[in-house]
Parts: C-alpha cells; structure tokens; sequence
C-alpha cells in the first residue's frame, strides 16, 4: 500500500526582512496574515519552491528549469516531453505556457510558511547613500524604511512518494523503478532540509530559512492532522504541545520522526509514547528513508 509524508518544518531564529519586492511608498513591507487576533507575518509557497529548485541546481540534481540569474532560467526540455527525467517537473510540476493542457500537478504540497510569533510593527528607518541610485538625479540621501521580524517560520509539507514518476491516478505506467522514486524522494527532503534563504530583500539580511527542528509522519493515514503544530513563547521557548494532544486519537506516536537539537518538553512524552526522536535535522531524514521499504513505493491496482 501506498504510504504519505508529511512534515512540519521549523527554521532558525533570525531577523526576516521582505521576500517579495511589495513596498508601499519607500518602505519595504512584509507580507502578513490575520491569525488568532494578531498579524503574523508570512513566506508564500512560491518563495520556498523558488528557493528548492535553487539548492537542488546548485547540488547538480536533474532539473528542467536552470536559472542562469534570478531574473531569467534555461529549460532544457520545453515541450516537456521528457518530464519524468527532471526532478523539478516531476515534484512540483509545471503547465506548458501555450498548452494549458499540457500539466502536471506538482506532487510535493507546501503550505505558507508562518511567523512563530505576532509583528508588532518593528520597522528600520535608512537612508542610501547620495549617488547609489543611478535613476536619481539629485545628490541628498534617500530616505526609506523596511519592515523586519525577529522571528521563526514554520511551514507543512506533503507527498505520496509512490506518485513520483507517474502522470496520474489511472497511469498504470511506472517511469520510475522503486530505487529511483527512493533516491528522488531523498533528493526532495536534503532540498527542504538545506534551504540556506529565502527570499531576503535584495540580500541585505542573511537568515537561515533551514530547519532546526523537523516533524516527519509515514503513515497509510493520507491526511496530516498536524499543521502548524508548533507554539514559541514570548521568551521564544519552543512548545509541541499541538502535537502531542493529538496523539492516541488521531496520530500514532510510532508513525513519527522528530529531529532538533532543540530542547522542548514535550519530547521526553512523545519518545516515551513510542514516537523516534533524532538529534539533528539530517539524522531524522536518515532514519525516515530507512523505514521507506519497496512496496510503500507502490500504488495499490484499484488507484492504478
């Protein structure tokens, strides 16, 4: 039968500053969302995908779309014809430009990542230097503003693995042996689990958009039930207690992997209901793709 991840991600402490270009006026803003009565400030999907293809280019992974700058990209098989070869046009898809038909949804779900903590409107006051800007002709400094948010993301996943290499639910035709679908599907996870930035407002700030702690589910169970499972304090404490409460009802300890060199306290109480506890990022990644056997790979012949 054919198993599904999903995963929870964590990034490091940093200070976030715009991802996407928007400014109103000469100050750069954050996007943000309204959540449980507070502004949280947000990192769209787009961003995190971008951010993938890049590392997996940079690692030499088979990819479709090779970005020559951060304004134009190669494709190497535009017609995709040959789309299962590509890392890329497999995981997150793609839509031909004058062939609307002609698509693929990508199978590697990722939702927006979200602030551990609530904006409280923390903006930095600058001026660029006279003559830094070629468009303008005068010589007085330039005043403008950027929003920044000292804080955590945290961001879902989800993939059913035995889906990588075919083109849909009625496909009967595996391009992909089982050692292919296993190597891609690491492939995926050293992506998620490398992201050295995303976005970052012209690279005035470096933040570490990398998990320091990772929450993996294998499981027959295709949905996750525990998004956005993680709670930071005002003292930036870090608390798994969503998590936790949804075990022995909806979640079964042993279907997860969790690994941080974090301290949280829920963990003793997970690892004693049976959940795997790792003490690093990569060594849960590890131990997950040693659970992965051949026939989790598979799709059942009612899907096929």
């Amino acid at each position: 039968m054919s198993k599904h991840l999903f995963g929870m991600i964590l990034t490091h402490q940093g200070t976030y500053a715009n991802n996407r270009g928007e400014t109103e006026g000469t100050a750069t803003t954050l996007q943000k969302v309204l959540r449980n009565g507070d502004l949280y400030t947000t990192v769209s999907a787009e961003a995190i995908r971008y951010a993938l293809r890049e590392g997996w280019q940079a690692k030499n992974y088979q990819v479709n779309r090779c970005l020559k700058n951060h304004r134009e990209c190669d494709f190497r098989d535009r017609e995709f014809k040959e789309w299962h070869k590509y890392l890329d046009d497999d995981a997150l898809g793609y839509m031909h430009a004058r062939e609307e038909t002609l698509s693929r949804q990508g199978l590697l779900e990722i939702t927006r990542a979200i602030s551990t903590t609530p904006w409280r409107g923390e903006i930095m006051q600058n001026f660029a230097s006279p003559g830094s800007n070629p468009g303008v002709t005068h010589k007085n400094p330039i005043p403008y503003a950027v929003e920044v948010h000292d804080t955590r993301y945290q961001y879902g996943f989800a993939l059913t693995p035995a889906f990588l290499g075919r083109m849909g639910f009625q496909d009967k035709e595996d391009k992909l042996t089982a050692k292919e679908k296993k190597e891609r599907l690491w492939q995926l996870l050293e992506g998620l689990c490398s992201l050295r930035r995303v976005g970052g407002n012209h690279s005035r700030y470096l933040t570490d958009f990398s998990p320091e702690v990772i929450v993996l589910r294998w499981t027959d169970d295709p949905a996750p039930r525990f998004l956005y499972c993680f709670m930071q304090d005002d003292h930036g404490g870090i608390s798994l207690d969503p998590l936790f409460r949804r075990l022995d009802g909806d979640i079964e300890a042993a279907e997860l992997i969790i690994g941080t060199p974090l301290h949280i306290p829920e963990l003793k109480a997970l690892k004693d209901k049976g959940a795997n506890f790792l003490p690093g990022v990569k060594k849960a990644v590890n131990t997950l793709m040693g659970m992965v056997q051949d026939d989790d790979l598979a799709v059942p012949q009612s899907q096929g």
